[in-house]
């Protein structure tokens, strides 16, 4: 034993009792330890084999369903899970350092050599030695005050809360990027049935004009005005399929696996309902407590506190409890050829008088630490509450936009029948009409991309306010969705305009 520690001899009966006890006390612990931990369920990728991983996904694919997906199979989501059950470790090892620690030892040596004696007149007497010396233990220390394993304990336990915010925070970022890519690919096919319906429309306007110069009713530059408009749309269908392929595939990424069959807009119907609640100050008090963002950035601090603590704790001196088993043969020339069993049991105390400043560098370095945590969950709360704000004026602004969007794509039909109309007449110019047409095309493809903002802006509202979860996802699905589109069409190469 060390010389810090004060062994007490006993004798076999008394020290067998004791042992006995601790060892009981340590097993005991270590079950109700075990007992405790929560058996955390394992993904689908772990029991078994992903069945559609690279194939294409059958039947038709909502936000809901997309979303349930994305958790199976999205790359960066499963990376959470494993980032996440690596922090839930924390605590147990944590826990670990107020449990008994116990080790045991062996060795066995041969020892040779020449042992010379001396008599009382200065003769020397030699003799061999060659002999086996053994020697096992078994020890068990138990800290009894020791402010630096608790508060390791402590901040095992702030650790795995930390991993835990962390995860959801996780979560919500994949569920906002799961909602762009989504909605990235009904605007990319939305975007791309426009240009190909203008190219339709082109293309039968030209024709007509052609038809016409051959009978002498019309004017060449009609006719090449409108090839022109005609061969920009053409190549704007080209970007638009290029888009709607860039999508698909961010999509597939998500999803393991291409999707066929999609739930786009419907083609009418589009509520707008109300939030709720309706007011910010609620939105930004939801914001202060459930965001995720805020969640961790507050465990960090808590983590940070806890090192401090720690830091602090190496000025503390300890007290531990050691109690160790021995069995030696041969040990040394004084314990030739005997065999010895010892049982000792002591307290060990250890008190910090200096450390060359360790110490006193550590505890600052923890604490301005702390400082630097605190303010970045005051700019993360402030960040956060700006995002609310943003989100909440964008579904109220979103909604007013839809509206005069849907005005002027009424208007812009009408607008285009009475252009067309006044062409007919002599009045207008063929240059018009392709003016009148361009106004109505995009003011549809804004009208669609005003929906697919203000649905972003709700979601991204309630990710901001830490209320994003499936029910939010189905409830887009319900309301907004229905209309099927089908994916995966083969593009044709195009050969420039025909």
């Amino acid at each position: 034993m060390p010389p810090s520690v004060q062994a007490l001899v006993l004798q076999r009966p008394l020290l067998q009792r004791l042992l006995n006890g601790v060892l009981a006390c340590a097993l005991a612990l270590g079950t109700a330890t075990a007992q405790a931990q929560p058996s955390e369920p394992q993904p689908s990728y772990i029991n078994g084999l992903r069945g559609q991983a690279n194939g294409a996904i059958t039947g038709v694919v909502d936000l809901s369903r997309a979303w349930r997906r994305a958790l199976e199979y999205d790359h960066n989501y499963q990376a959470a899970i494993s980032e996440q059950a690596a922090a839930q470790t924390e605590e147990a090892m944590g826990r670990a350092g107020l449990l008994p620690q116990i080790q045991a030892g062996y060795s066995r040596s041969q020892v040779k050599g020449d042992a010379v004696s001396f008599n009382a007149l200065g003769q020397s007497n030699s003799s061999e030695l060659s002999y086996t010396s053994t020697n096992a233990y078994i020890q068990l220390q138990q800290p009894i005050v020791n402010f630096g394993r608790y508060a390791g304990y402590q901040r095992g336990i702030a650790l795995a809360n930390e991993g835990t915010a962390i995860f959801a925070a996780r979560r919500q970022a994949t569920a906002l990027r799961l909602t762009e890519v989504y909605l990235n690919v009904l605007l990319a096919h939305d975007n791309l049935g426009l240009q190909r319906s203008l190219v339709e429309v082109l293309e039968a306007r030209a024709t007509a004009l052609e038809a016409h110069l051959k009978q002498f009713e019309g004017t060449v530059t009609a006719v090449q005005e409108t090839q022109a408009r005609l061969a920009v749309a053409r190549a704007d269908m080209i970007d638009a399929a290029d888009q709607l392929q860039v999508a698909e595939r961010e999509l597939a990424a998500m999803l393991g696996g291409p999707v066929a069959r999609l739930s786009a807009l419907q083609a009418e119907h589009f509520p707008l309902t109300g939030l709720q609640p309706a007011g910010l100050a609620q939105w930004l008090e939801l914001a202060r407590t459930n965001n995720a963002e805020v969640r961790a950035a507050r465990q960090a601090v808590a983590v940070a506190e806890t090192e401090v603590d720690q830091a602090t704790s190496r000025y503390l001196p300890t007290l531990d409890l050691i109690v160790s088993v021995s069995k030696a043969d041969s040990e040394n020339l004084s314990t030739l050829s005997q065999r010895s069993n010892t049982f000792m049991a002591g307290l060990q105390a250890n008190i910090p008088i200096f450390t060359g400043g360790y110490n006193t560098a550590n505890v600052s370095r923890t604490r301005a630490d702390q400082k630097r945590l605190q303010h970045e969950l005051t700019a993360t709360l402030e960040r956060t509450q700006a995002e609310v704000m943003r989100q909440y004026t964008n579904v109220l602004g979103g909604a007013e936009r839809i509206r005069a969007f849907e005005a002027a794509v009424e208007s812009g039909q009408q607008a285009l029948h009475a252009t067309e109309q006044s062409f007919r007449a002599g009045v207008l110019s063929n240059l018009d009409v392709l003016r009148a047409q361009d106004t109505l095309y995009r003011a549809r493809f804004d009208l669609v991309r005003a929906r697919l903002e203000y649905l972003l802006a709700r979601l991204s509202l309630a990710s901001a306010a830490g209320t994003l979860d499936d029910a939010g996802f189905d409830s887009i699905s319900q309301t907004y969705l229905g209309r099927v589109i089908t994916l995966q069409e083969k593009q044709e190469p195009s050969n420039g305009p025909r």
